[in-house]
């Protein structure tokens, strides 16, 4: 062994030991500026998944009521009051589709899948998939004639990348 040899060994073993020392040394554990700010983080996930899911389910029976004006207010405010939540998109859109406008759900589900990609994971009890595809490929229909009566209609070509963005999420899904 020559000298190059030497000095490489021991600067890997100097690298393996300082490794295991900022690994070992950090592990779990929050800057001091950073533990309270996190705590009140979590403090505020929690009550606001229970309030959400709270109102998903009124605004849930009002939808099988078919009391669908009164629930479209209510998701409207829920959003505001939550706009990281995906969950009210995704009810949204089902409201969009429960009144036949398949056009103005697609940009809603897109929100959702987004905000909450576990709508598109089979694993997970919140998965959508199956409704979103069928959902997806009617839409797409519906946009793919009204290009063909108007070439010109560039809103219909925005609304058909957003379809083609939700047919790639779904196909690039788990699953």
């Amino acid at each position: 062994m020559d000298r190059l040899d030497r000095i490489s060994i021991w600067v890997i073993v100097a690298l393996i030991i300082s490794s295991f020392v900022l690994t070992g040394g950090y592990k779990g554990e929050a800057g001091p500026g950073r533990k309270a700010q996190k705590r009140l983080a979590i403090a505020e996930v929690t009550p606001a998944n229970g309030e959400v899911e709270k109102n998903i389910k009124v605004i849930k029976n009002l939808i099988e009521s078919n009391n669908l004006d009164k629930a479209e207010i209510l998701v409207k405010e829920l959003m505001q009051k939550f706009p990281y939540e995906g969950e009210p998109h995704m009810v949204m859109g089902d409201i969009y589709v429960r009144k036949q406008d398949l056009l103005k759900a697609m940009p809603e589900y897109k929100e959702a899948v987004d905000l909450n990609p576990d709508y598109l994971d089979k694993k997970t009890s919140l998965f959508q998939g199956k409704k979103l595809k069928v959902v997806v490929n009617e839409a797409l229909e519906e946009v793919e004639k009204r290009i063909n009566s108007d070439a010109a209609d560039k809103s219909a070509k925005e609304e058909r990348k957003q379809i083609y963005y939700l047919k790639r999420r779904i196909a690039g899904s788990c699953g």
